[in-house]
């Protein structure tokens, strides 16, 4: 089961924003860019709305310019909120 982190948990204050970025999922086999939306933002991790299914622990690559230092990260939890898109939570690494 894919648990929230809730903000109480947190390590770092998240920001809210609004990034589109393009972005490559590890181990798909595919140098396919796929588009999503950076909902909030924090030293360790962001939040990314997304159509593609992600599963926790895959990792992606940013590939567009965020105004961030890191380009990779790990997905934490993933809600399924809307049939639209997939709310993931990602963690820098």
């Amino acid at each position: 089961m894919t648990e929230y982190i809730s903000s109480e948990k947190r390590r770092h204050e998240r920001r809210d924003t609004v990034i589109p970025i393009e972005y490559l999922v590890d181990r798909l086999n595919t140098d396919e860019a796929f588009e999503g939306v950076v909902a909030d933002v924090s030293e360790s991790g962001f939040c990314l709305l997304t159509a593609i299914p992600l599963r926790e622990g895959q990792k992606i690559e940013i590939k567009n310019n965020m105004p961030l230092s890191f380009r990779s990260a790990s997905v934490r939890w993933i809600r399924n909120d809307s049939e639209l898109y997939n709310k993931v939570g990602l963690e820098f690494v």
